[in-house]
């Protein structure tokens, strides 16, 4: 004869039953703070091209006493664009990821503000560290402005690069603060009305709204009135 299958009881399935519930609250938490952070990328893009850009045409007014504000060659500032794009959005990347975990997604200032303040770190670090490299692949393709050998740029890359990224990330420090200062304060625009804290959440509309309006600022700043850039210039020249 056999016996009655064993029976959960109730108090065992309250258990198994909130387990679930946390279990959701907590996946539902990761994948907005994720969403969160993939959708701060295109602003930390477009602010890092900023200060790329805007740090070229400093270097320039450096290099000549006599020079006039204007706007530089466009093609030779894309050459460049590589390290600064990959660099900008992995920095935000991480730097978001970082702030979430640390401090969550739903205050209204922590977490951008921790956002800004790494992202004001390891943003310079990582296009320090790959400006080198597209520099290299510049003049191994041939597209350099400037004539040297791949030895001569081989040689640099090795053997500069830990220098440049000491130099270029003091130097970038508080630019880059700067713009993930910008990039959050946007970010915070955005997600004031389709941001990871709604009840409706897609990650996909709002990294395409963030890329908008990362595309509208890069194109002002690059493209727009030049009083606009030329307070940026001198803001960045005294620093």
């Amino acid at each position: 004869m056999q016996g009655n299958p064993p029976t959960i009881s109730s108090f065992t399935q309250g258990y198994i039953e909130r387990d679930r519930i946390e279990f959701d609250r907590f996946e539902d938490d990761r994948r907005r703070r994720h969403g969160m952070a993939i959708a701060l990328v295109p602003l930390g893009i477009a602010m890092a091209l900023i200060v790329q850009y805007t740090n070229i045409v400093v270097a320039i007014d450096d290099a000549d006493w006599q020079y006039v504000l204007h706007r530089p060659n466009f093609v030779n500032i894309m050459k460049l664009s590589g390290a600064p794009i990959v660099g900008g959005g992995f920095g935000m990347l991480f730097a978001a990821l970082i702030a979430t975990t640390i401090a969550g997604r739903e205050g209204r200032v922590w977490p951008l503000a921790l956002t800004a303040m790494l992202y004001g770190i390891i943003m310079p670090v990582m296009v320090g560290l790959l400006l080198p490299a597209n520099l290299f692949l510049l003049d191994v393709l041939g597209l350099s402005v400037i004539d040297v050998s791949v030895a001569e740029a081989l040689s640099l890359w090795i053997f500069g690069t830990p220098f440049f990224v000491f130099t270029y990330t003091m130097a970038g420090i508080k630019p880059a603060l700067w713009a993930g200062t910008g990039a959050v304060l946007l970010g915070a625009a955005v997600f004031r009305y389709i941001g990871p804290n709604r009840a409706a959440f897609s990650v996909g509309w709002t990294t395409a709204v963030t890329l908008g309006v990362a595309a509208v600022a890069a194109f002002i700043i690059m493209f727009g009135p030049l009083t606009i850039f030329e307070l940026i210039f001198n803001h960045f020249r005294a620093a």
